[in-house]
């Protein structure tokens, strides 16, 4: 595949925001914050799992480009992929930094990150369990966009971690972070904990520090009341399509007893 650059498409002209650290590294809090300063419509994995299935299927298809030994995307496809987006943030993005640090070669970056040991443990609890869900396993059997969803994130699971989260994980970590820090001029990267705040934040943006709390967000519970949330919504879909069939049965097959009219004819 050919390597273009994408021009900057956020709605006020600047180069998309760039954040690349994987799952769990404070990537909601950081969200938030990033709303206050602006950046309100960041792409990522909340708008995947929440948008229509050609979000997955533009993942799918990037990541077995990806193991094949080619780049997911170039940057003419990430420019009309992401065209109206204020930037990018953890996951699934984190999978292609590579392909976004090309594609944006003026973006800022931000790599948020946290101790190794509890983010390891964090997601074994989360995202490697959201993984192999046998809710949304149960789901893709008969949900389409819920099949290229699951699909999706065991995608990922084998692109970021070689399929092995409990044993890879932490070693993917450090390569993960070794390679955005190799990949980015110390001018545009922002090594981030969310533990300090509004100040390094701000003054990476160049925006003023807002008079509210720094936001605090997504601890475990959060984070699956999010997921059954997503299971809930699919469920009430299929629910509403199966009554739909239902009462189209139902109007459309003959009536059982004729009516004297009828058995005249």
């Amino acid at each position: 595949m050919a390597s273009t650059r994408a021009t900057p498409h956020s709605k006020v002209g600047r180069p998309p925001l760039l954040v690349l650290g994987l799952s769990r590294t404070g990537g909601t809090s950081l969200s938030r914050a990033l709303a206050t300063l602006g950046y309100e419509n960041l792409y990522d994995l909340d708008t995947v799992a929440n948008g229509s299935p050609e979000h997955a299927a533009f993942w799918v298809r990037a990541i077995e480009r990806k193991l094949s030994g080619q780049p997911g995307f170039d940057g003419t496809e990430a420019a009309a992929f992401f065209d109206g987006y204020d930037g990018v943030r953890n996951v699934p993005a984190a999978a292609f930094a590579a392909e976004f640090i090309e594609s944006y070669p003026t973006s800022k970056v931000i790599l948020p990150t946290r101790d190794v040991d509890s983010w390891h443990a964090s997601c074994l609890g989360t995202v490697y369990q959201r993984a192999v869900d046998p809710i949304l396993g149960a789901l893709a059997l008969i949900h389409s966009g819920s099949r290229t969803y699951a699909t999706l994130l065991r995608a990922l699971q084998r692109a970021l971690y070689r399929g092995d989260f409990p044993g890879y994980g932490k070693t993917a970590f450090a390569e993960h972070q070794d390679y955005v820090r190799g990949r980015v001029p110390a001018e545009r990267l922002l090594e981030y904990r969310v533990q300090q705040g509004w100040g390094p934040l701000c003054e990476f943006l160049g925006e003023p520090v807002p008079a509210g709390d720094f936001p605090q967000s997504n601890d475990r519970d959060a984070f699956w009341e999010g997921c059954r949330a997503r299971d809930r919504r699919v469920l009430r879909e299929l629910a509403v399509k199966a009554l739909l069939v239902s009462g189209t049965a139902v109007h459309a097959s003959p009536k059982l007893h004729p009516d004297r009219s009828e058995m005249a004819c």
